[in-house]
């Protein structure tokens, strides 16, 4: 299943809890975090929006010359100068792999220039279809045009759904926002990886043994207090350590979640194994 919202894999150890409970583009934003409605809501509105259209052209234009479309002075310089701080501080290493293969269409979700361009930006060996998932499931999707049955794979990202069921604040996960020093990879990785290391109070709680391995693929469903929606939070646990594959918000309703709790055992969401 695609990396969407479909449900997560399963295996014996499961937990299931009861589901009741102006700025420039690429510059630091004062108080972007807080509740929209403030009085400059329109504003940061029209901003967004603007952002969202320049990365829906630069991500069409991507698939026929990523130089071009991605450079560093163009409408979406911001994501070459995440990557570039993201390839200094090694972000990247600290996720898992995966493929842009769609695992229900069959097809790529990130065209292979792109993820070329992406990769040779990163300080990362060139290869396709395999990437590393930070890169790939972050950036890559910023970039992917493809249609799936679950909407675009960028919309986890710019749609706000996600970060409110991280109990994080609106804006936070805007990819040309950056509300503090991070990046946006940085700001994924700081939210999910605590979810996967200790899942406690989670909605569900997975953990699929991974064959000649001492570690396991985690599935966590999460959902701040007040929001309809959850999050599910996939990656790597065990004595190799935390790293994170996915997140995409989730309906985390308690059908949904006992049907995603009885799934058989399977690697899912794109991850490549070893």
């Amino acid at each position: 299943m695609p990396d969407a919202v479909s449900p997560a894999s399963a295996d014996g150890a499961v937990a299931l809890v009861p589901a009741d409970g102006a700025v420039t583009a690429d510059a630091p934003a004062p108080d972007g975090d807080a509740a929209l409605g403030a009085p400059d809501d329109a504003a940061l509105r029209a901003l967004d929006a603007a952002a969202l259209r320049a990365l829906d052209d630069a991500a069409r234009a991507a698939a026929d010359d990523p130089d071009r479309a991605l450079r560093a002075d163009g409408p979406v310089g911001w994501l070459a100068a995440q990557v570039d701080v993201d390839r200094e501080r090694g972000t990247f290493g600290r996720w898992g792999r995966s493929t842009v293969v769609d695992e229900l269409t069959g097809a790529p979700v990130v065209p292979e220039r792109v993820l070329a361009w992406l990769q040779r930006r990163a300080g990362l060996p060139v290869e396709f279809p395999g990437a590393d998932a930070g890169l790939a499931h972050v950036y890559g999707y910023l970039l992917s045009t493809a249609a799936t049955p679950f909407g675009r794979k960028r919309d986890r990202w710019t749609g706000g759904a996600l970060a409110a069921a991280l109990g994080l604040g609106p804006r936070h996960l805007l990819p040309w926002h950056r509300p503090d020093d991070r990046t946006l990879l940085e700001r994924v990785t700081d939210a999910v990886l605590p979810v996967l290391a200790d899942p406690a109070g989670a909605l569900l709680v997975r953990d699929d043994a991974v064959p000649g391995t001492a570690d396991a693929l985690r599935t966590v469903v999460v959902r701040a207090q007040g929001v309809g929606g959850g999050a599910l939070v996939y990656g790597w646990v065990g004595p190799g350590g935390v790293r994170p594959v996915t997140a995409f918000p989730v309906d985390a309703s308690p059908r949904w979640l006992r049907a995603t709790g009885s799934l058989l055992p399977a690697p899912r969401y794109n991850v490549l194994l070893g």
